[in-house]
């Protein structure tokens, strides 16, 4: 059995945590033993759920080489010894650098995921911490690493994220999702929404401009948010400035609601700057609710504009309103792109797919490394 250790800063809601607790799940399942090191989050409670081992570690920093992240490389190095561990998978830059250095005195191998764009800083270039193999989550991300960072073609693996699928298989009844609409204060009417960390790289200031328009053509229209972070105060102002602030609601964090909520949408809208992948997105197109995306990173190898989702340039409000108008104008177009995403990402972004070809690169770099 191989034992990993999945190493990041935090374990809050979000795209990176969510992944970790998808892939340690399906691992498990595959009888692969995962650990987790991280200073902890609201996602602890479901590592419990599911009998994952969280082992603490002080390395919640944003500083690479300060002095956390050299003490969480001898904490990690210890947790190698003590537990056995065959491999140490890491999943953002500080903790990429103290995995490298943890992997190195203790002697096993090393890889880490890629899961969005890294500035280019002279540090990062010079001092390589991607590890025997680095995952890029998109064919995207494989081209970052190799114009941005020099990264060989042959250490790059491209595994994009997996589904879980189970978890985003409830075929809410209309009441479930009525209850749950006038939970959040809505009773009616389209409902436009989003989810992920409130960040301006993932550009939710453009859904809420965008939903000026909208409710303009659709009265009783709501924009629903799913996430928290620190735009959420200038995205509540923005709202209010545009007199919405009745019809933007905020959900906060909310892993366990996240299937119900992204049920209860009409239209789901990911408006990111840059996106590895979108993972949110993949989840939204799962339960077959017609997307608005940017075109923009990995985001176009997966929505076909017009197909299974529709595409709208980086920034641009005005187009985001137009695309969400043009679906709900348009019945049979809505359905087409609703049943085409559905098949889509059940069809070749299972978290089962994902896990075998981890299970692969892990064995493939465990044998090289003897």
């Amino acid at each position: 059995m191989i034992r990993v250790l999945h190493v990041n800063t935090h374990m809050n809601i979000g795209g990176i945590g969510q992944y970790i607790v998808s892939l340690a799940k399906a691992l498990k399942q595959k009888r692969v033993e995962c650990f987790v090191a991280s200073s902890g989050g609201e996602l602890l409670s479901e590592l419990v759920r599911l009998d994952i081992r969280h082992i603490r570690l002080d390395i919640n920093t944003k500083f690479e080489f300060g002095p956390k992240v050299f003490r969480s490389a001898s904490d990690l190095t210890r947790i190698v010894k003590d537990n056995k561990i065959d491999l140490v998978h890491a999943h953002t830059r500080v903790s990429q650098v103290a995995s490298y250095l943890a992997s190195r005195r203790a002697g096993i191998p090393y890889i880490a995921t890629c899961h969005g764009y890294f500035n280019a800083k002279l540090s990062r270039r010079l001092f390589d911490t991607w590890g025997e193999k680095v995952v890029a989550i998109s064919e995207a991300v494989r081209r970052h690493l190799e114009k941005d960072f020099n990264v060989n073609r042959q250490r790059i693996e491209v595994i994009y994220n997996g589904i879980d699928l189970g978890r985003f298989s409830n075929i809410y009844s209309a009441d479930r999702i009525a209850t749950a609409k006038r939970s959040l204060g809505i009773q009616g009417g389209v409902v436009v929404g989003t989810m992920g960390r409130l960040s301006s790289v993932k550009g939710q200031k453009f859904l809420v401009e965008a939903m000026k328009e909208v409710v303009s053509k659709s009265k009783d229209a709501r924009c629903l948010i799913i996430g928290s972070g620190r735009e959420e105060a200038a995205l509540k102002d923005l709202a209010k400035s545009l007199g919405l602030e009745t019809r933007v609601i905020f959900t906060g964090a909310a892993y366990m609601d996240i299937p119900l909520y992204l049920a209860c949408m009409d239209i789901f809208v990911l408006p990111s700057i840059e996106e590895g992948l979108g993972l949110a997105l993949l989840e939204a197109m799962s339960l077959g609710r017609p997307c608005v995306a940017s075109a923009t990173g990995g985001i176009r190898d997966i929505v076909n504009d017009g197909v299974n989702g529709i595409l709208t340039p980086v920034g641009d409000s005005n187009a985001i309103a137009n695309a969400v108008l043009r679906i709900l104008n348009d019945k049979p177009l809505a359905k087409n792109i609703s049943e085409s995403s559905r098949d889509f990402v059940r069809g070749r972004f299972s978290i089962e797919a994902m896990a075998d070809k981890m299970i692969d690169l892990y064995g493939g770099v465990i044998r090289a490394k003897h």
